[in-house]
């Protein structure tokens, strides 16, 4: 672990929390509504902006150092567990491994996505929400995608990053020209019409068809990330991108 001159190393204590990545980002609840009423703005809409204390006071934890668990690193730690070679067998499925040591094991592959987290928090993390199996003192994933809302603390910060992240398309597209490369897609299907009995054929659809687009961009992803810089790149300038499918229902 890197440590800026003049900086006191962390504890252990310190380096077994979680950092949150939305403060890491210096995005937190204020500046998500920030960026909505930007958004307004630059349509000419006038909307009077709320202060931050004016939205549903004591729903949320709006304490800038408060501990969230990271659902964005847990997802890219289930994509290695899925794609790495070294985590999966023969038939191309997830390996059971050892929690602690060299690879493969938890510990190796969280260091991938996670490098400053401590592992005992991390398979407790796991553990507790579903997304791991202890047997024989091995670790076994139970699933391929991470269900950020299935715990109160992953939810707030997965629809913050998510919230953010369509209004910055949003924007991006409006500073475009149309017919501009450099736009971002954002296309929606949508019916006025749709007979309300098969929503529920409806969100089955989404999920498994969505869920299939998604891992084949995960894997697409990952493997650029593996591909070798050439010698005239050998230091890459890099940034975070986010590719999402959303279901929408107005209710009657």
């Amino acid at each position: 672990m890197k440590v800026a001159a003049g900086k006191t190393k962390p504890s252990k204590v310190e380096r077994a929390r979680p950092r949150n990545t939305l403060i890491q980002e210096n995005l937190n609840v204020q500046k998500v509504v920030d960026h909505l009423f930007d958004l307004f703005a630059h349509l000419g809409i006038d909307v009077p902006r709320p202060a931050l204390s004016e939205i549903s006071p004591g729903s949320i934890d709006r304490d800038s150092s408060s501990l969230y668990p990271l659902p964005t690193e847990f997802g890219e730690l289930l994509t290695h567990w899925h794609q790495n070679p070294h985590y999966i067998d023969d038939d191309g499925n997830p390996k059971s491994i050892k929690i602690k040591g060299r690879r493969p094991s938890l510990e190796s592959l969280a260091r991938i996505s996670m490098p400053t987290l401590n592992i005992d928090y991390i398979k407790g993390e796991l553990t507790r929400l579903g997304v791991i199996s202890i047997v024989d003192d091995l670790a076994k994933v139970n699933m391929r995608a991470f269900p950020a809302y299935e715990d109160k603390s992953l939810a707030i910060q997965h629809t913050l990053a998510a919230l953010d992240g369509f209004i910055r398309t949003l924007r991006h597209n409006l500073d475009s020209e149309p017919s501009n490369s450099n736009q971002l897609f954002h296309r929606i299907a949508q019916r006025n019409d749709f007979d309300i009995r098969k929503i529920p054929e409806l969100k089955i659809r989404a999920k498994r068809q969505g869920q299939a687009f998604l891992e084949s961009f995960d894997n697409w992803l990952v493997r650029q990330e593996k591909a070798k810089p050439t010698k005239r790149t050998t230091k890459r300038k890099t940034t975070k991108v986010s590719i999402g499918v959303y279901l929408s229902v107005v209710e009657p």
